[in-house]
């Protein structure tokens, strides 16, 4: 027999192995669900040794809710119980499983802990809190995801030195008075919403941090104020808050870095101050992103504010206004800031996309659009999506006139506009 066809019965190169197969065949069923990866292992015995030695298992909401309570909890069980090897990666949802429970869940937890876990995703929506156990506080974690939990720490707990990943949803956090700062040195993602008690965080490099909180007193932004590599700030607050607004200016002078700043119209009143031809204290030279969400036009302090970001962004590529839904009939302030002569220079050189949502074209809110149109030469896109229930057909034509007799600095640019919810969509 010829080599070549050596070759052809045999095609497997000589550094091929059953371990690249089983590597193989793994890789395969961590991309599937709990149920399928089962149905996979009845083919042959290779496939049966993998489905009991996946390193990833994900128990979702949707597999959750297929199973009663009861059965689901025997199901996870067997499936644990005849698992072999390491469990790198874990979520599991919770939300079904009574709290009454709780205590077998510990018992899969005090398994994790002893098997090698390293990303851990529990979700509890609708249920009671569940209690992490001590023993997981030890656990050298790079990804922690909680929702509905109770974080209480032992004593002896100063942070998850190789947590890379942390995300905190409605999770009360109860940590020990002798507690001040956490000590989490390749964090680089921050999570928190509706959460209280965060302590002062040691991160030094932090990339990305998003809070949503209720009330401003239990945030201390300062305590971030030596994360200089921040690339990401999303801050955003309860409608209920009524907290006085903190002043981002010093903070925005202490992460050079952000390239993407998504704030509120909370937050963004805390940059209102001084007049009006001052500008922020800092330069933000790589902030490429702004997003403003429940922004009013009927606000100076946040239209000073806007314009005063504006001034302070000279390579801004991407600019998103989210407007707060109004009653019918509501008031309309028309104020003209955008003639003024210290607004005319502000540069928006590098703008390329920009769009609103929730628009109805009152006069303040298109002397803005035509600011917009007239100062940005890079300008390639505009989206006005408008609010469908303010703005009725004859309403949306004559919106429609308007903004293509505006001037347009870009050359390029398309004006898109259609109604938030439904109608189809005008290009010019």
């Amino acid at each position: 027999m010829s080599s070549y066809m050596c070759a052809c019965v045999n095609p497997l190169p000589p550094f091929y192995s059953l371990s690249n197969s089983s590597s193989i065949h793994q890789t395969i069923q961590e991309h599937l669900s709990i149920e399928d990866a089962a149905k996979m292992s009845v083919l042959s015995r290779p496939w049966r040794h993998v489905w009991a030695s996946i390193p990833k298992l994900v128990f979702s909401a949707q597999f959750c809710r297929s199973k009663p309570p009861d059965t689901l909890v025997d199901v996870i069980n067997t499936i644990l119980s005849q698992h072999v090897g390491a469990i790198k990666t874990f979520l599991l949802n919770i939300s079904s499983i009574p709290s009454s429970q709780h205590p077998v869940i510990d018992q899969w937890m005090l398994l994790l802990s002893r098997n090698g876990v390293v990303d851990l995703t529990l979700q509890n929506l609708h249920n009671a809190p569940y209690k992490l156990p001590s023993y997981m506080y030890s656990v050298a974690l790079e990804s922690l995801k909680l929702s509905n939990c109770i974080f209480r720490p032992p004593c002896s707990f100063r942070g998850f030195c190789k947590l890379k990943k942390l995300s905190l949803l409605e999770v009360a956090l109860e940590f020990d008075v002798s507690t001040s700062c956490l000590w989490m040195p390749n964090l680089f993602s921050l999570k928190v919403r509706v959460c209280g008690g965060l302590p002062k965080i040691y991160a030094p490099e932090l990339l990305h941090i998003f809070f949503f909180t209720r009330s401003i007193k239990t945030l201390m932004l300062d305590h971030f104020m030596d994360c200089r590599k921040l690339k990401t700030v999303i801050l955003a607050k309860s409608e209920k808050n009524q907290d006085k607004p903190m002043n981002l200016t010093y903070l925005l002078n202490c992460w050079p870095m952000i390239k993407r700043l998504s704030l509120d119209g909370y937050y963004l009143k805390s940059l209102a101050y001084g007049t009006e031809e001052e500008r922020l204290p800092t330069c933000l030279n790589r902030l490429k992103a702004l997003s403003l969400f429940n922004f009013n036009f009927n606000d100076e302090d946040q239209l000073f504010s806007l314009l005063r970001l504006f001034g302070s962004s000279p390579n801004l590529e991407d600019l998103l206004i989210l407007l707060t839904w109004k009653k019918k009939g509501g008031m309309e302030v028309e104020v003209n800031h955008f003639e003024r002569p210290a607004y005319r220079t502000l540069g928006l050189n590098k703008l390329q996309k920009f769009k609103i949502e929730n628009f109805h074209g009152s006069r303040t809110k298109m002397l803005f659009v035509r600011f917009i149109l007239a100062s940005a030469p890079l300008l390639q896109e505009a989206i006005l999506l408008e609010d469908a229930e303010r703005v009725h057909e004859s309403q949306c034509l004559e919106i429609l006139k308007e903004l293509v007799g505006f001037p347009r600095a870009s050359p390029k640019l398309g004006i898109i506009c259609k109604p938030s919810k439904i109608g189809k969509e005008v290009l010019y």
